[in-house]
């Protein structure tokens, strides 16, 4: 596998995540299961980074902290397609950080506002992105029943595709 194949899902996942206005955040649950609820993220940033504001108390803000890890699940049903980032994620509670994210749609949420304690960041850096997409042709042998995976070369190098 090339690098040009790299290039090519990479382009592809951004394109399919770029449909999609919520995803699944999935933690790993304390009892060994997973637990999976809709957030609102921002776009994945040039180096799949993603940020998404949530609350300090809840049970997808525990999680991270325990395991440091999560997956965002993007699903695109027009196109029969679907991406999952699977990577580390931490909680930033910076009041500078959530300045810059913060949007008025997120006062409904947390009353007081961009300077309620209840408010984190939450900062997410993909380290494997899985992919299928019908209507794109990402379609893997044997006969697409697995996802194309491109994943990230040990400390945070180059992206190389490992599943084409």
């Amino acid at each position: 596998m090339t690098a040009s194949d790299a290039d090519t899902l990479l382009h592809a996942a951004r394109t399919i995540v770029g449909r999609v206005r919520y995803c699944m955040a999935v933690t790993a649950a304390a009892d060994g299961g997973a637990n999976a609820r809709v957030v609102q993220p921002y776009p994945p940033g040039e180096d799949w980074s993603v940020a998404f504001v949530t609350s300090a108390g809840s049970r997808k803000a525990e999680e991270i902290r325990r395991s440091g890890r999560l997956t965002l699940a993007y699903q695109h049903d027009p196109d029969g397609a679907y991406v999952s980032l699977v990577g580390r994620a931490r909680l930033d509670a910076d009041p500078a950080s959530k300045a810059r994210l913060w949007v008025p749609d997120l006062d409904e949420w947390f009353p007081g506002g961009r300077d309620d304690p209840d408010a984190v960041v939450v900062r997410f850096e993909a380290e494997r992105i899985e992919l299928w997409s019908y209507a794109g042709g990402i379609m893997p042998a044997p006969r697409g029943l697995r996802a194309a995976v491109v994943q990230r070369e040990s400390g945070g190098g180059a992206w190389k595709a490992v599943r084409v």
